[in-house]
Parts: C-alpha cells; sequence; structure tokens
C-alpha cells in the first residue's frame, strides 16, 4: 500500500483518479479548496481536507512516497480571465510547494500534470524532444515550472504533458472538446465547429489514471526524471465531429462550421510514449470505446 497525496483531488481528473488509485489498493489523502464541490466519495482509505495546499505546513508532507500535483487553471479562456490569480495558482503556490517537499526523504515521486498546449502551434509530428512554442498563459507556465522543477532537480519527478482530456466524471467539465460536442450533439441537437482545422492531441482520462498508477508501482528508472507525453489519438476539430458521429451513431446532428476561429494553437503529437505504457493492447480501441462510455455517461447527465 502506497501512501499517495492527490493535490487537486475533487477536480475533473482527481475525481476520477482517486476512486482509480484506490481500487489499486493505495492509502491516498486527497487537499483541494473544492471550487466545484466536493466529488470523491468517503472510504476508509481516503482522507480529504479541504484547504489551499500551499497553506499547509512542511510537515503534512513529510510522510508521502508519492504526491500527485492536479492544481491547475487549465482552461487557456480561464487563464486569462485573472492572469495573477491563475500565475499565483499554476506558478508561485507551486515554488511554496517545492520548498516544502525538497528535502523529503520518504518522498520517491513527485508526478506534476502538465500539457501537451506547450507546444503551440507546431507543424512537425511531435516528441518530448521537439522545442516547445507555448501560446497562452496556461501553457507558458506549465513550461515555466517544468524547467524551474528540472533545474532544481532536489526531488525525483515524472512530469506529463498530457493531450486534451475527455471523459466523464463526476466534477465534469463540458469546456474542453470531446465533452462539449457530445453534450452539444445529445441535447442540442447542433455542434458548432470553430476553425476546425487545427490538430489535437486527446487523452482519455482513464487512461491518463492508469499511466500515474503504472508510474508509482513499476520500474522508477523508466520513468524517473523524464518528461513524457500522454494521449491516445490525434485529429483535427472536423474529423473528431464525424468520428464522434460515427462512434455514436446520433442521427439529425446539425454541424454549423465557423471557419474562423482565435485559437491558434495546432499540434499532432506522437502516441509512441503512449504506447509503451499501453503496452500491446491497440490505443485505436481504447479510443473509440472510451468515446462510446462517455457518450453514454453524457446521456444520462440531469445536469448537462
Amino acid at each position: 500500500m502506497k501512501k499517495i497525496l492527490v493535490l487537486g483531488s475533487e477536480g475533473f481528473l482527481g475525481s476520477v483518479l482517486v476512486p482509480y488509485l484506490l481500487k489499486q489498493g493505495h492509502k491516498i489523502v486527497g487537499v483541494d479548496k473544492c471550487f466545484f464541490g466536493r466529488n470523491n466519495i468517503k472510504s476508509k482509505n481516503f482522507k480529504f481536507y479541504k484547504k489551499e495546499y500551499d497553506l499547509l505546513p512542511k510537515n503534512f508532507f513529510v510522510n508521502f512516497e508519492y504526491i500527485i500535483d492536479l492544481v491547475n487553471i487549465s482552461n487557456d479562456p480561464a487563464s486569462e480571465l485573472n492572469a495573477k490569480f491563475t500565475n499565483k495558482t499554476n506558478y508561485l503556490n507551486k515554488l511554496k510547494l517545492y520548498s516544502k517537499i525538497k528535502n523529503s526523504n520518504k518522498l520517491l515521486r513527485y508526478i506534476y500534470m502538465s500539457s501537451c498546449s506547450v507546444y503551440g502551434n507546431n507543424k512537425n509530428l511531435i516528441t518530448e524532444k521537439t522545442t516547445p512554442k507555448p501560446i497562452s498563459l496556461y501553457s507558458k507556465l506549465c513550461l515555466k515550472y517544468e524547467k524551474y522543477i528540472k533545474e532544481k532537480n532536489k526531488i525525483p519527478y515524472t512530469i506529463m504533458r498530457l493531450g486534451t482530456l475527455y471523459g466523464w466524471s463526476k466534477r465534469m467539465r463540458y469546456d474542453i472538446a470531446i465533452n462539449k460536442i457530445i453534450r452539444d450533439m445529445l441535447f442540442l441537437k447542433k455542434i458548432e465547429v470553430l476553425g476546425g482545422t487545427q490538430l489535437r492531441f486527446f487523452c482519455y482520462n482513464g487512461f491518463a489514471c492508469k499511466i500515474i498508477n503504472q508510474i508509482i508501482i513499476e520500474n522508477k528508472n523508466k520513468t524517473l526524471n523524464k518528461v513524457f507525453n500522454i494521449g491516445n489519438f490525434n485529429t483535427n476539430i472536423i474529423q473528431l465531429t464525424k468520428k464522434i458521429l460515427k462512434i455514436t451513431k446520433l442521427k439529425d446532428v446539425n454541424i454549423h462550421h465557423e471557419k474562423n476561429t482565435i485559437d491558434k494553437r495546432s499540434y499532432e503529437v506522437s502516441v509512441k510514449s503512449a504506447k509503451k505504457f499501453e503496452k500491446n493492447k491497440s490505443l485505436n480501441n481504447l479510443t473509440n470505446k472510451s468515446i462510446l462510455e462517455t457518450f453514454k455517461k453524457i446521456k444520462k447527465d440531469k445536469t448537462p
């Protein structure tokens, strides 16, 4: 049984990750300010603190073997609404955290959830060796903190650059592409595609949880002090819409295509790293199955 701290335990990914890790037999402590409510159920192996994690004392962190940092204002437009607040949440508070855990003798891994949006706009197939070109405040701060972790090199770390997340969660988000498209198909019978040719790398939230668990339980040298691009497929928004319609077999959905968009991000990311974690299983099968599963869950949502 591993002793794991999940920062941002009640958010979109945290609300899926905590139950997943509990099923694997781990002991979890969650910390979250609960901007969007308390989402994880009570369990004898899950202890929760409704706190600002940067205000917790240094001795709070000393006994954890793994710290998973999910805390971010992670939507590009949302990050721009209050730049000062975003800078505090996504960067300055993390520096305080780092200073509190840098001398921990029990810490085996600090897992930081970054984003493939650090690549900005790139016409070439992206790998971890590709030079990032962040566009938004969110992606710039992700990269800035990544550099800080690497330069300080005081703690064992793994950085996960996630593709755009999707999937069902008790703390549901409909501001992210696949979830929003499915919701609008189901409840509005229409989809608004802005631009549409921009490429994106997508990551099923259940797949992200599986990889986090593998980092925790497998040979530490395999992922120690490394960066991984994590996701299960690439496509542009137009093709994504067609793919979802094909998988879900929904009919009579009106597609409105607005060619102009302010979103300048476009990138295609290699799935080589993801395949190492998925081993011999097909990422294409995972993609189709996860989109259909997300569709079925959203269909039952009473407050979409």
